[in-house]
């Protein structure tokens, strides 16, 4: 497949006069096309600008069928849009409005619309459209300056004979058969005598010459087509070496966009290239190479400060413009709403490598006030609600239920939904209290089984003191907590095992951040140290101790020679946060255990 500029897959071509090449080709999308290419010199490429910018008008006014014009160093060619098959000719001097439109603007820019190739789709379209337009040469000529010499036309109208180049040819017709004939007759016998004069060996040279410039013009003329018709192929080069990849594609007339990626990979290894190997280029076009560069190795770039931002959209987006990533998120209760970025572990405006994780601080939102309740049981009610108001629970929040229970006296607290002494968020606390409804009721009173519904666990197992009891828990928060149900019911005849299943609910214990705090430790300078002791026995070596972080960053820290019976101890200036794992190599080999630092 054949492709002009990369892009338009050519289906014909043909030469044409003053260096230009017409292509029959399709678009991307599979539109016809009929494109005109043109060698131009470079002091003729102002005029083409202008030639484009007009062209550009006419399209966006949707006066011209332009698919598309071009004006660059080595390519200059304009796209045009082939015309329905059943339009038909417009004329020039129609007075239909868009041909009006473009006479008034070709004139304005200098063309006449007898270069121009106008068309309606169909004899009763009014629309007209500029579906070619002639450049170089094709530029109306300039009215003379004394109108008095050959200028046969009416008062203000431009001169037929000026207007394109086939009419100033025209013109030049006109002026050679205007002179006299005789004049041409003794021309031609000059000439005629020049020619006798010349023997029959000079003649044959001559007209052998005048082939030969004649085949030379035509193998320009094919060079320069097959020039705008030649493509490259995009080699293979991932995986390869950038600077390599580069001077290769160079070689092959590409243009290279490097632009470097943090990658495990070996350092300078070409990761990918768009368009991908095997695409088909022209010469000059631009290929896009991503190479690798490890962690902390890309340029630096400024830290933004994310301080109220809201975490991790507004955050993130920050971080990304600037070439940075999000990192960790730690999490504390502060006044600022739930979201708003604290601290970051990056000082902004610090100078940090590009792709750098950045560790923030969220808040929580504001801790909820607590309280506790001391223990209840065994209180009188109205003294334990005086506790309950004093520890900031509302009379609304507080649940009495009564029942006749195996212990204390009437009005006594028996049981308590909330623990003693544990903090619990006053302004949603809900406490429910079991009080003795009537007089004790004996275990053993009547031989029934005892009345535990509503107890908790403790206070069931005492009051149904001489049972065997089967305790079965749930977990439902729609029940009270403590027994719910008990089998057999409260005063019925037990078995011969006298055993007494109890039905015991247990709410779900939601896990609190109260009271857990976290800080993010910025980099600080610190002196990490390290020491192995070397066998004896061992011959002199070359020592290399590394260091790597949690991140897996490694880096070389100390190169010295050693030998058996020595101690190799050392000590690493950084600002790395958290522990350091050191490794020792002795002659490229790992030698011993890694040391983890703290």
């Amino acid at each position: 497949m054949s492709l002009l500029d990369g892009r338009y897959e050519v289906i014909a071509q043909r030469a044409l006069d003053a260096g230009r090449t017409e292509f029959e080709a399709t678009a991307p999308d599979g539109a016809p096309l009929r494109i005109e290419w043109f060698d131009l010199k470079p002091e003729r490429e102002p005029e083409f600008e202008a030639y484009r910018r007009l062209l550009r008008r006419l399209k966006v006014a949707g006066l011209a069928a332009v698919h598309d014009v071009i004006a660059r160093p080595g390519a200059h060619y304009v796209a045009w849009e082939r015309p329905p098959v059943d339009s038909v000719a417009a004329s020039p001097t129609s007075g239909n409005g868009t041909a009006s439109e473009l006479r008034e603007l070709l004139e304005r820019a200098g063309y006449s619309l007898e270069v121009a190739d106008l068309r309606r789709q169909h004899a009763r379209q009014p629309r007209v459209l500029l579906y070619g337009l002639a450049f170089g040469g094709a530029r109306r000529a300039q009215p003379p300056s004394h109108p008095q010499h050959g200028h046969r036309g009416a008062p203000g109208q431009p001169d037929p004979a000026g207007s394109d180049g086939a009419s100033s040819a025209a013109q030049l017709d006109r002026t050679s058969l205007a002179r006299p004939l005789r004049h041409q007759q003794s021309l031609g016998r000059r000439a005629a005598e020049l020619l006798e004069r010349l023997s029959d060996r000079a003649l044959a040279w001559g007209i052998a010459g005048a082939f030969l410039l004649m085949a030379v013009a035509a193998t320009l003329v094919a060079l320069r087509v097959a020039a705008v018709d030649t493509f490259v192929t995009v080699p293979e080069v991932v995986g390869a070496d950038a600077a390599l990849a580069s001077q290769q594609l160079a070689q092959l007339g590409l243009l290279v966009d490097a632009t470097p990626l943090t990658s495990a990979e070996q350092p300078g290894t070409v990761l990918a290239v768009e368009p991908p190997a095997g695409s088909a280029l022209r010469p000059g076009r631009t290929v896009l190479m991503r190479y690798a560069l490890p962690p902390g190795e890309l340029a630096p770039t400024e830290a933004p400060s994310l301080l109220g931002l809201s975490y991790p959209q507004e955050a993130r987006a920050a971080l990304e413009a600037a070439g940075l990533r999000l990192g960790e998120a730690a999490r504390i209760h502060a006044p600022n709403p739930v979201g708003t970025v604290l601290a970051q572990d990056v000082d902004a405006g610090s100078q940090v490598a590009s792709d750098t994780a950045v560790a923030v601080l969220v808040s929580l939102g504001p801790q909820a006030a607590q309280t506790f309740l001391p223990n209840l049981v065994g209180l009188d009610l109205a003294e334990a609600k005086a506790l309950a108001k004093v520890a900031g629970i509302g009379e609304d929040r507080i649940v009495v239920d009564e029942l006749l229970g195996t212990a204390g006296a009437r009005g006594q607290v028996l049981e308590q939904s909330l623990a003693p002494y544990v903090p619990v968020v006053r302004d949603t606390a809900v406490l429910r209290l079991v009080v003795q409804a009537g007089e004790p009721v004996s275990a053993t009173q009547g031989g029934g089984a005892p009345d535990v519904v509503g107890l908790g666990l403790a206070s069931a197992r005492t009051a149904a003191s001489g049972w065997n009891l089967d305790v079965r828990v749930i977990g439902n928060p729609g029940l009270p907590e403590g027994v719910v149900a008990q089998d057999p019911g409260p005063g019925e005849q037990p078995d011969a095992t006298r055993t007494l299943v109890l039905t015991v609910n247990a709410h779900p214990v939601a896990l609190s951040t109260s009271g857990i705090y976290a800080v993010v430790r910025g980099p600080e300078p610190r002196s990490v140290e390290y020491a192995w002791a070397i066998q004896p026995g061992i011959g002199l070596q070359q020592a290399e101790v590394w260091a790597s972080d949690l991140s897996g960053n490694r880096v070389l820290v100390s190169r010295a020679s050693v030998r058996g019976g020595e101690i190799l101890r050392g000590q690493w200036r950084t600002t790395v946060v958290g522990p350091v794992r050191f490794e020792l190599l002795l002659g490229g080999v790992p030698y011993g255990e890694s040391l983890l630092v703290p």
